[in-house]
This record gives C-alpha cells, structure tokens and sequence, in this order.
C-alpha cells in the first residue's frame, strides 16, 4: 500500500491555478469584444453597435464578480463555493450567447472535480 503525505493539499495545485487563469482570461476576452463592438463597429450575427457593446460591458461585469467570489472560495477553502460561483459564471454567458464562456466555465467545473483540487479544498491545517 501507499502512504498518503499528511501534507497533500496544503498548497494549490496547478488544476486550481489553471481555473483561476482561465477565469482570468474570460474577463480580458470580455472586455475585448466590447472595446470591438464599441469602438470597431464587429458584428457577430445579430449583435452589433451599441446594444451588443452593452450586453458586452454587463457580462463582463458579471464575470469580475464570479471571479471574485472564485478567489473568495479557493481562500476560504470552500469548495462548494467555487462550484456555486462558476455555475452562476455559466449563467452568465447564456444571455451574450458567449461560447467561449459557456465553454471556460464547464472546463472549470470539470477541473474541480479533479483529485488534486478535492485534497486542497479538504485539507485543513
């Protein structure tokens, strides 16, 4: 038999950091297509000019504020937390019709899942 490190879980694991970039990422991304539809007139099917730069500016707030109830878990250790806030980060891309988001954030859930992420959240000091 292998004897489990006493220690496994007191630091964050890569699979962690890879939801955190990820995350990261979406709000940079989001900020891009509203700069795009804004200020470059892009046309994505139906979205196009001010309203789409609009729907743009709100998903990307609405991503900020997942995110930042994403870093409150991964400090809290709450893994239901995080969980809860990428499922409300799903919820979000749906009404911008964002893939890419719908995409990011069932990677990350995905990512949560994993045994690595399991230990950190379950470790206590």
């Amino acid at each position: 038999m292998t004897a489990i490190d006493p220690t496994t879980g007191a630091t964050k694991p890569v699979t962690l950091r890879v939801i955190f970039i990820l995350n990261a990422l979406k709000i940079l991304l989001a900020f891009g297509f509203f700069a795009a539809f804004k200020f470059y007139g892009l046309q994505v099917g139906e979205l196009v000019g001010p309203q789409a730069a609009s729907l743009m500016l709100y998903t990307m707030l609405g991503y900020m504020v997942t995110f930042a109830c994403i870093v409150a878990s991964i400090i809290r250790r709450s893994m239901v937390g995080v969980r809860s806030a990428i499922a409300v980060d799903f919820l979000v891309s749906i009404p911008a019709t964002a893939v890419i988001g719908c995409v990011i954030a069932i990677i990350s859930m995905g990512l949560t899942f994993t045994t690595s992420v399991g230990a950190y959240f379950a470790y206590r000091s």
